[in-house]
């Protein structure tokens, strides 16, 4: 019973130092969890609808990558599109430098670094009802973060499914307690709302379900 206790004190302890992290995103000047931020489609400069994560003016309330002590951010990021139903006419991502069309591609990689980085995604002159949504991934020396960037217009995306990956996990409570244990992805669907750890064979991450 002893040894049992002191393991299971130390896989506690082991997933609070994974998200014991230094780098976080910020909404609107508040942090982001591992979940989507949602922009609703609004009429944009040239009279056209569009979604922006920094709107142009007052971009520094948009989503941002910071350092938590003030150090430096050097690393790399990720955007991978998922759904994209609304065909808008031009989609851009902007981060740690000059900004990159993605009209023909689905993923991209760049190169971050500073203490504040504007994390800019744009969706312009938007055709119909729709969605869009994209994964956002960032590594900084070997610190992993994830977030889901929402665009919506008239149609939601359903990210709750998204989120779940596919594969055999377990799924833990914010304090360590067992909810499903080798649950697959639609098993893992079935979770209410609420913060979970899920574990599997690669890595440790919180989830959120909405």
């Amino acid at each position: 019973m002893k040894q049992f206790f002191i393991s299971s004190l130390f896989f506690f302890a082991a997933q609070m130092a994974v998200f014991a992290q230094n780098i976080e995103f910020q909404y609107q000047g508040k942090p982001v969890e591992n979940g989507a931020v949602s922009i609703e489609a609004a009429i944009d400069f040239f009279g056209d609808l569009s979604c922006e994560t920094n709107p142009a003016e007052a971009p520094e309330t948009g989503l941002m990558l910071v350092s938590k002590d003030g150090s430096t951010i050097s690393g790399t990021a990720h955007l991978q599109i998922m759904e994209h139903t609304f065909r808008a006419k031009s989609l851009q991502w902007c981060m740690g430098g000059a900004c990159s069309p993605m009209n023909d591609v689905t993923e991209l990689n760049k190169n971050i670094s500073g203490t504040k980085i504007q994390t800019q995604f744009d969706a312009y002159t938007i055709r119909q009802v729709g969605h869009l949504l994209a994964k956002l991934d960032v590594n900084v020396g070997g610190e992993e973060l994830s977030i889901y960037i929402e665009f919506l217009n008239g149609e939601s995306s359903g990210i709750e499914k998204l989120i779940a990956d596919k594969g055999r996990a377990d799924v833990y409570d914010l304090s360590g307690r067992p909810v499903m244990l080798n649950a697959d992805a639609i098993e893992r669907q079935q979770l209410k709302r609420g913060v979970y750890i899920v574990k599997d064979s690669r890595s440790a991450r919180k989830i959120i379900i909405k």
